[in-house]
């Protein structure tokens, strides 16, 4: 069951019933809670559930995981990232590192609660608001992380923990951090370049070299060989015999790389029984593993990853009491 303990001069609540029934507590009743929880998946459910909420004194209370319960969380990789919906981990009940954040958060609490209960704002905008207060009393960037489980390969869990399919989360907290962006709210530094399939945005590819001929991928790489002395070039299959590399023009023993010969390269031959062709600059083929859209990779579409920080103005317009 739910339980509140007193550590130093906080309140803290240890939160099992609520994560069981997915029922949000009464924030007033402490200054911090704390997952006391072995689902990783409750636990995940239970925490998104505190950021969608529209009540500023749920969103921004200070939530921490308990590091005994980590390994456990994180077996499963969709897991992976569970701390990046809360404040992270605490280890042995310690918080006094922690009282700091509670009492920033408390001050700004105090200060915004009743003006944001009377804010009437849309949904963007009411995401792009509990965003910025969750950031500004974190004192931190909007950074995304990598993660094998989103579409393009980077994500920013906070914000996408908003939208109910990966899809959703991906394209529309974009949109949003682009349109926050383009309204000079937000001040970006470029951190990755992406190349994502044309078709679903996947970032999961498969490049192929393919047969210019007949397509197939069913290639083999043989190196090619240089014969200094006669100036012959040929795969490296013209010249084996038995165990040695003899050349199929002079006759001659290569021994030695760099005095008798080099390899400037290599030579493809397509398996396909019915094609057989031999050629030496396959073109690629980009295979998307997610939705399955062949394409060259001229086609990808190139995307640029950053991370967000407020502006002048942005600081001015997310903390306005009007």
């Amino acid at each position: 069951m739910d339980k509140i303990v007193q550590i130093y001069d906080k309140r803290v609540l240890l939160l099992d019933n609520s994560i069981e029934e997915e029922t949000l507590p009464d924030p007033d009743l402490s200054d911090a809670w704390v997952v006391n929880h072995h689902s990783p998946s409750k636990v995940k459910v239970f925490l998104k559930k505190i950021i969608r909420s529209e009540n500023l004194k749920v969103y921004l209370k200070p939530v921490f995981l308990q590091r005994e319960f980590k390994k456990g969380y994180e077996y499963f990789r969709e897991n992976l990232y569970i701390e990046e919906l809360c404040d992270g981990y605490i280890e042995n009940m310690q918080m006094q590192e922690k009282v700091q954040l509670l009492d920033r958060v408390n001050y700004f609490v105090q200060k915004y609660a009743e003006n944001r209960g009377h804010k009437q704002l849309s949904g963007d905008e009411s995401i792009l608001q509990s965003s910025f207060d969750y950031y500004y009393t974190r004192q931190k960037s909007i950074i995304p992380i990598k993660s094998h489980n989103s579409l393009s390969g980077y994500t920013h869990p906070r914000i996408e923990a908003h939208f109910f399919s990966i899809e959703n989360a991906d394209k529309c907290s974009r949109v949003l951090l682009k349109g926050a962006f383009s309204e000079n709210l937000l001040d970006r530094e470029f951190i990755d370049t992406l190349h994502l399939c044309h078709h679903c945005g996947g970032g999961f590819l498969n490049y192929r070299e393919i047969c210019p001929k007949c397509k197939s991928h069913n290639l083999k790489m043989i190196p090619l060989i240089h014969h200094f002395r006669c100036a012959y070039i040929g795969p490296k299959t013209d010249f084996l015999y038995k165990d040695q590399l003899i050349c199929p023009k002079c006759s001659s023993l290569l021994l030695n790389p760099g005095v008798d010969y080099d390899s400037p390269g290599s030579t493809f031959i397509c398996k396909n029984t019915s094609c057989n062709n031999q050629f030496q600059h396959p073109p690629i083929l980009v295979s998307c593993v997610d939705c399955e859209t062949d394409q060259s990779p001229h086609e990808l579409v190139v995307r640029k990853v950053y991370k967000y920080s407020f502006t002048e103005k942005g600081l001015q317009h997310f903390l306005s009491l009007d």
